[in-house]
């Protein structure tokens, strides 16, 4: 039985694609752990890993803040380094994040194999500084920039609920729209997607359903804000627990453009509004889905250039032309790579 250790940041978009290598390499008889940070903690009774590490580094916060995570990083990368060659495991797996690098750096300081799974179309900092040390990179996206010809595309492993969802129906009296952005882009999207609904045609507006995704503190605001329309909203919450069903029953969906949103998005097939984060690093977010828009599968409106009445605009041809809405459906789940999971368990279980 091998045994191999996932590295990851806490947020969902590196947690989750390790979940869904952890599930298929649990398949095949693996042992599998994983450590990553604080904000992943929630993942310790995941049934997909044998043991979960909890790492304490942290933020870099100022020159002060930057110069006490890399004595973090390196102090738990010693640490780390002891411990695999007590442990012997087979393999490290760094999905990025600053927690990825002191498990790759003891990885690699005690002669452990490492591989690398860069999500976005941008190889991030921490994958990108990895990456020399690494046996393998593999890519979650077709063209990701700063990455090297060595590299292998595999795709964005997703969680397995994602697979398998109906497909989209054209011929509806009602549309349901699905709005989220994250604790980043909540706040942008409930105070613009109000006043564009309020610009579409009054019959327009009465055939939406809106489910949207607003922190607490807004949530009075945004429905205020969304009275004065002739929508139905069904759902306004900060947290959706049952996301796979909520886009599979969306035929909009009004999102920011992150590389596991993307994927998801890709693998149920729905037509989508991007409005990438403006403060991404390496402006990543565009470059997620800038492939996608250009072969004529999903629609993209720059932060700089979102206003109510461009998002109006493209809502309204969504809405009023069904062929155009299957359309970008339909092109939008060519780019989904449903064996990714696989793919990357063969690239690490080979190495």
């Amino acid at each position: 039985m091998t045994h191999i250790i996932l590295s990851t940041g806490g947020t969902g978009g590196h947690v989750f694609p390790a979940i869904s290598l952890a599930a298929e390499l649990k398949k095949r008889g693996h042992r599998v752990d994983l450590i990553t940070d604080q904000r992943g903690s929630s993942y310790q009774d995941s049934s997909q890993f044998d043991h979960v590490r909890i790492l304490s580094i942290p933020k870099s916060v100022g020159i002060i803040g930057k110069i006490k995570q890399l004595i973090s990083v390196v102090g738990h990368g010693l640490n780390l380094m002891l411990t695999f060659r007590k442990s012997k495991p087979d393999c490290v797996v760094g999905f990025g994040g600053y927690t990825s690098a002191p498990v790759v750096l003891g990885a690699w300081l005690a002669g452990v194999p490492v591989f690398i799974h860069e999500q976005n179309a941008v190889l991030g900092r921490v994958n990108g500084f990895m990456a020399r040390i690494a046996q393998g990179i593999a890519l979650g996206m077709p063209i990701t920039k700063g990455a090297s010809d060595a590299a292998v595309f595999v795709g964005n492993p997703v969680r397995e609920m994602f697979l398998n969802l109906p497909e989209s129906v054209t011929d509806k009296l009602s549309l349901n729209i699905f709005v989220f952005g994250g604790s980043q882009g909540a706040d942008l999207f409930g105070r613009v997607v109000p006043k564009a609904i309020a610009l579409l045609p009054k019959e327009s507006q009465e055939t939406l359903h809106i489910s949207h995704q607003a922190r607490a503190e807004i949530v009075d605001d945004v429905r205020r804000a969304y009275a004065g329309t002739g929508c139905h909203v069904d759902m306004l919450q900060p947290f959706f627990p049952d996301m796979p069903q909520k886009m599979s029953e969306a035929d909009i969906i009004i999102c920011r453009a992150g590389a596991m949103t993307v994927t998801e998005i890709a693998m149920v097939g729905r037509a989508a509004i991007f409005i990438p984060l403006r403060i991404a690093m390496d402006n990543h977010q565009y470059w997620n889905v800038k492939p996608m828009v250009d072969a004529g599968a999903a629609e993209m409106i720059e932060e700089k250039e979102l206003s109510p009445e461009k998002l109006a605009e493209i809502m309204q041809r969504l809405i009023q032309d069904p062929t155009y809405r299957h359309q970008r459906a339909h092109e939008i789940k060519k780019f989904a790579v449903s064996d990714a999971a696989k793919k990357l368990a063969d690239l690490v279980l080979k190495g």
